[in-house]
């Protein structure tokens, strides 16, 4: 689900007909504080599962993936919490 001609040769594949895409951008609160934001981001995104998935091996890489996460979402801290742009994609086909 990388990019469009991904999904569209997978709609296609399935029968559907003339997929259309319509991005979406928006800021997004990941987080009231860096905390929060470091708690959903090993909850939900990429570096949480890396590290689940390595086992035994990347509990012990989880101070420093801990510590980084930190640094880049301070970055984004501000009275609003902590706000990351954000892209979602609507995707419609037909179903003949």
């Amino acid at each position: 689900m990388a990019d469009p001609d991904t999904v569209s040769a997978q709609l296609l594949a399935a029968g559907f007909t003339r997929p259309s895409f319509e991005r979406h951008d928006h800021d997004i609160r990941i987080g009231r504080d860096v905390d929060e934001a470091v708690a959903v981001a090993m909850e939900i995104g990429p570096a949480g599962e890396l590290l689940r998935l390595a086992g035994p091996d990347g509990e012990r890489h989880r101070p420093a993936v801990l510590a980084a996460l930190h640094e880049l979402t301070s970055r984004r801290a501000g009275p609003e919490g902590v706000v990351t742009p954000s892209s979602t994609w609507l995707i419609s086909a037909l179903a003949p």
